[in-house]
C-alpha cells in the first residue's frame, strides 16, 4: 500500500532529523524539505487520478472547464503553499511563512474572481428570471 509507503518516508525523515539535529543542524533542516517532496512525488499519480475525475465529472454536469482548471490550480497552490509555510516554520522562518501564506492567498483570490463573477451572475439571473 502506498500509504504504508508515505508513513515509512516520514517515519525515517522524522528519525534521521532528529539524529542530526545535535551533530549537524543544517542537514536537520533540509531533511523535512526532502521528506516533504518525496512523498509528494509519491502522491503524484493519485493527484492525476482526481484531476481525471474531476475533469469527467464537470464535464457531465456541464460546468465550464476553465472554472473547474481554476479550481483544480486553486487547490495545488493552497497545498503547496502550506507545505512550503510548514518547511519555513520548522526551519524556524515563522516571518518567510507568513509571507508565502499570504503570497499564495493573493494568488488564490485572483485565481477565483473569475469563479465568483459567474456565480454573482448566475445568481443574478435566477433573482431576476426565477
Amino acid at each position: 500500500m502506498e500509504v504504508i509507503r508515505i508513513v515509512g518516508i516520514g517515519l525515517i525523515g522524522g528519525v534521521i532529523s532528529i539524529l542530526l539535529r545535535n551533530a549537524k543542524p543544517e542537514y536537520s533542516m533540509m531533511i523535512p524539505a526532502v521528506v516533504s517532496f518525496t512523498v509528494l512525488w509519491c502522491s503524484l499519480p493519485y493527484l492525476d487520478e482526481i484531476v481525471g475525475m474531476l475533469s469527467a465529472l464537470s464535464e457531465e454536469a456541464g460546468i465550464n472547464t476553465e472554472y473547474m482548471a481554476a479550481v483544480i490550480k486553486i487547490i495545488g497552490i493552497a497545498y503547496l503553499t502550506s507545505i512550503s509555510a510548514e518547511l519555513c516554520r520548522d526551519a524556524g522562518e515563522a516571518a518567510i511563512a507568513s509571507k508565502i501564506e499570504l503570497g499564495g492567498k493573493l494568488i488564490i483570490l485572483s485565481l477565483s474572481v473569475p469563479i465568483i463573477n459567474a456565480l454573482l451572475s448566475l445568481i443574478k439571473q435566477i433573482i431576476m428570471y426565477g
